[in-house]
Order: structure tokens, then C-alpha cells, then sequence
């Protein structure tokens, strides 16, 4: 009777496996995407009475927040089929990108009339806005914009840290239909020889 010798088998990693880091780069991608189209700043009391207000919503006030979070979208997908280098890559883009959405956002939360004054000036044709200071109102999108940098940083720190620990990918089913190398104590004839061929092992 024989014993099996132990095979190496592969250990999960610790820390988020690399479908989650994916679907959470996607998920702060999409978060950060769809609060940057939305309204951002409104502006009111104009004294012209063709305008009733002014918005301003995420893209307009930088076009870098949307350009930003599909660059998430598009490295969460790549995560999925990255390489260590690829990941290591993701990791630092995604970080930068997040860096670069939070950053933007909170200026404009910081000051909303900074943000708005070209658009206000474009639509009322005056550069004097300073009269509408106090009729500026924020809303609640750029938070969630906010919310979406700090998911895309968490998986780009997760990405950056990890990603060199998780397997290649490899499927089982090619090892699964491989048949195991078949020994031969006795010379080889030429149905044997054909048969090592085929399994691309010498036979010599």
C-alpha cells in the first residue's frame, strides 16, 4: 500500500479576494459617476426676470471628477484579468484617481461660488454674481461623490497591498482533462512513443 505524497495546494489570501476589490472599484466608480451628473450648486435671486436660477452640477464645475470615475470603472474591470505589474498599476491609478475626486469635490463644497461664478457670468452676461453669494445652495450630490473617491481608495490600498498575493487565475479544467504522465519500465514501442508526443513529454 502506498501513500499519496501531499500536493501543494494554493492558500486563500488574506484580505479581500480580488472579486470584491473589483466590485468595490466599480461600485465607487459608479457612486462618483452619477453624483458628479448631477445638480451640485443652484444659484437664485437674479434680478433679471428671464433667469430664475443658475445650476451647476458636478462635470461642469470639473470635468477631471467624471473623467476621474470612469477611470475607476474601467480599473475595476481590468483588475479582474490584471497580472501582479497590472495590479500593482491599478492600485496606484485608482488611488490617484480617488485622490483626484476628493479633492475637486471638497473644493467646490468649500467654496460653491468659486465653482459657479464663470457659469453664473456666461448665463447672466455680467461679472458682477457677487449679489447672488447668499442665494447659493448646495446640495447633497457631491457628498456622494465624496463617498465614492473614499470606496475607490480603499480598493486601490487594498489592490496596491494585496494584489500581489492573489492567485493567476488559472482554471482547473485544463489540469482536470490532463491525464497523468503514464511511466514505463520497459522500453518503448511506437504506440507509446505517439502517446508521450501527444502529451508533449520526450520520449527519449
Amino acid at each position: 500500500m502506498t501513500t499519496p505524497l501531499p500536493t501543494d495546494s494554493a492558500k486563500p489570501s488574506k484580505g479581500l479576494n480580488r472579486s470584491m476589490v473589483v466590485l468595490v472599484l466599480l461600485l465607487g466608480g459608479a457612486l462618483a459617476l452619477i453624483g458628479s451628473t448631477q445638480t451640485w450648486v443652484t444659484a437664485n435671486g437674479f434680478e433679471a426676470a428671464h433667469i430664475t436660477n443658475v445650476t451647476l452640477s458636478g462635470q461642469e464645475a470639473s470635468p477631471v471628477i467624471t473623467a476621474m470615475s470612469l477611470v475607476s470603472i474601467a480599473g475595476g474591470a481590468a483588475l479582474s484579468i490584471a497580472r501582479n505589474i497590472g495590479r500593482w498599476i491599478i492600485g496606484c491609478v485608482a488611488i490617484l484617481a480617488a485622490l483626484a475626486i476628493g479633492t475637486t469635490t471638497i473644493n467646490v463644497l468649500v467654496s460653491p461660488f468659486n465653482a459657479a461664478a464663470q457659469k453664473i457670468s456666461e448665463t447672466t452676461g455680467t461679472t458682477a454674481t457677487t449679489n447672488v453669494v447668499e442665494h447659493l445652495e448646495v446640495s447633497l450630490m457631491p457628498w456622494l461623490t465624496v463617498l465614492g473617491a473614499v470606496i475607490i481608495l480603499v480598493g486601490g490600498i487594498v489592490a496596491l497591498a494585496y494584489g500581489s498575493r492573489w492567485s493567476l487565475g488559472k482554471t482547473k479544467k485544463y489540469d482536470m482533462n490532463q491525464p497523468p504522465p503514464v511511466r514505463h519500465d520497459g522500453p518503448l514501442d511506437e504506440i507509446d512513443t505517439w502517446d508521450e508526443l501527444s502529451r508533449g513529454e520526450d520520449p527519449t
